[in-house]
């Protein structure tokens, strides 16, 4: 007989092995329980990973998603190590001024940062953060879901927006215990 415990430790390991954000249903799919169960299990894992204090989180994702990741105050410590590699500091950049502007024309975006985001885009749009769609000789850039769950932001557009000025002007205050953002998920 499985306890929840055993749930538990299965639920941890499913998150850890996708690498990426997996719904209720999955996961609940995978421990053979209740959609409820699943939740509740993911809550008291939560709590564990949270009192521990550790360098992993579940963050709880829009439309009943989870992931575990890495907490985003660790990255610049540790980012070297993650397969891949981190985004450069440019492309990061060009990055977040696609998120505030979007959609924006990759022809104004190179009116305003210059040619090098060529670049930049072809690694975003690699790296699934991005989306490009041809228009006219341009492109229209757009952010992804991708994006949003990496960057624990919201999906919708206008919330994306907000919660990131708001990182911004914390990050450029210099305050990075600060409190927590209310519109953030």
């Amino acid at each position: 007989m499985i306890c929840l415990n055993d749930d538990l430790v299965t639920l941890e390991a499913a998150l850890y092995v996708a690498g990426r954000p997996m719904t209720l249903q999955e996961l609940a799919d995978i421990i053979g329980k209740a959609e409820s169960t699943a939740r509740k299990l993911l809550d008291d894992l939560n709590f564990e990973y949270h009192q521990r204090g550790g360098a992993l989180e579940i963050v709880d994702l829009p439309r009943d998603r989870y992931v575990l990741q890495l907490k985003p105050e660790l990255t610049t410590r540790v980012g070297k190590l993650i397969p891949g590699g981190l985004l450069s500091f440019g492309t990061l950049q060009t990055l977040v001024y696609i998120a505030l502007k979007q959609p924006i024309l990759q022809s104004d975006l190179v009116a305003q940062r210059g040619t090098h985001i060529y670049d930049h885009v072809k690694e975003l749009e690699e790296k699934k953060f991005v989306d490009a769609v041809a228009e006219g000789r341009s492109k229209m850039l757009t952010t992804t879901q991708l994006f949003s769950d990496y960057f624990g932001l919201d999906s919708d557009k206008v919330k994306l927006k907000a919660q990131l000025k708001f990182q911004l002007k914390r990050i450029l205050s210099g305050d990075q215990e600060g409190e927590e953002n209310p519109e953030a998920p």
